[in-house]
């Protein structure tokens, strides 16, 4: 491969200009040349690119180009289709060479490993479908499962995508609702049908899993089935690692972006119930409206789990009756959050945590899918529980 006289020659006749304002047959001599440069410095990625921009170009490509272009994405390639395309340069290649060519045994050899290399992806190919398809049969969306008799019952919602966080056109919404932004879930996970109980928590105690002998208040609203109440992120983190040792799953709290999609079960509006909500709904102090909705109940106290319908997903008082812990750090926005379902565990302020889905005590404006709040991690308080979340293991 040699450097193109051309290019040092539309230097001379163009001058300072933009690539875009060059001929296709120049801007074909200096990504020659780019690509000549990078293979001196070993650099075979950046070969690799500039090849690409020769066959972007509307020109036809010297002959010689198919067969550099070729080896370089069979050997250094990082993606099934750089093999591909490289196999497909290089046999249109080799059929216009002559046998004696000193480049015609070399390529029918590298052609040969190439094949064997695209046997062994496409094996590996398979078996990850395989493997996918027993994992799909084994979590179908909606199956419901406990994995002791005092753990928490789950559902196991679906992977997928939405748009986190509030349009400007919400009412009520606030300015850390924002940039709205996608984010994708790639598997399914399991998530808790209800708020932890008194029940379940009384059980961590029992195990020794949580502070021994300490019985949280429960203001004399009443245990059992009733949402665990005044325990602080930090001692949440105690329960979901007894959990894990117990059952050899992993449980944790839910991310906030994670939080918002099972909370919306595939909807986009305010809340999962639509427009507005209603204390038949939802516990929250029913004194205040939101929207077209009327004024209902304010039971002023929490009230057992799962009194409520269902959202789409299965998940039972994801608006109201207690906020709920997340992972998260709190962050002032939405600028630079995950977009793959995870914690935005660094960055922004740990020693604050951040909360979901409202309580008994708050205005429906504040049971939204999108509002956000945070508390720091000792905090105490009636209004404070969680849910937890399990990973799916094939």
């Amino acid at each position: 491969m040699k450097t193109i006289p051309a290019f040092l020659c539309a230097l001379l006749l163009y001058g300072p200009v933009s690539a875009q304002d060059l001929p296709p047959d120049i801007l074909a001599d200096m990504y020659l040349l780019e690509a000549t440069k990078a293979l001196e410095d070993g650099d075979a990625q950046e070969a690799i690119r500039a090849f690409g921009k020769i066959e972007a170009l509307d020109t036809e490509p010297p002959p010689e180009f198919a067969y550099f272009y070729g080896k370089l994405l069979v050997e250094h390639g990082t993606v099934l289709n750089d093999l591909l395309k490289g196999q497909k340069l290089l046999k249109s290649f080799v059929i216009r060479i002559a046998k004696d060519s000193e480049h015609y045994v070399p390529i029918l050899e590298l052609l040969s490993d190439v094949s064997q290399k695209l046997g062994r992806i496409e094996k590996q190919e398979a078996e990850a479908r395989r493997a996918e398809a027993e994992f799909a049969r084994k979590w179908p969306r909606g199956k419901k499962f406990s994995d002791c008799a005092e753990c928490p019952e789950m559902v196991v919602v679906p992977a997928g995508s939405f748009m986190m966080g509030s349009p400007s056109s919400e009412v009520g919404r606030y300015n850390d609702e924002g940039p709205v932004h996608r984010v994708t879930m790639a598997r399914p996970f399991a998530v808790g049908v209800y708020e932890v109980t008194f029940d379940e928590w009384d059980a961590c105690v029992a195990g020794g899993g949580c502070k021994r002998h300490h019985r949280p208040r429960d203001r004399g609203w009443g245990r059992g089935r009733y949402p665990v109440i005044s325990e602080t992120w930090k001692a949440v983190q105690r329960y979901v690692e007894w959990l894990s040792r117990k059952t050899g799953e992993k449980y944790r709290l839910l991310s906030e972006s994670e939080w918002e999609y099972v909370a919306r079960g595939g909807t986009t509006g305010p809340f999962h119930t639509g427009a507005t909500i209603s204390t038949s709904q939802a516990n929250y102090n029913g004194r205040y409206t939101y929207g077209s909705g009327r004024k209902g109940e304010y039971r002023r106290r929490t009230i057992p789990v799962g009194r409520f319908p269902a959202n789409d997903f299965g998940l039972h008082d994801v608006h109201g009756n207690v906020w709920e812990w997340t992972m998260d750090c709190w962050n002032e926005s939405y600028a630079g959050a995950p977009a793959d379902g995870s914690a935005w565990a660094r960055g922004g302020d740990c020693s604050q945590r951040v909360l979901r889905g409202g309580s008994w005590i708050d205005r429906p404006r504040n049971l939204r899918s999108a509002n956000r709040s945070r508390k720091a991690t000792g905090t105490q308080g009636s209004y404070y529980g969680f849910r937890v979340a399990r990973t799916l293991t094939p």
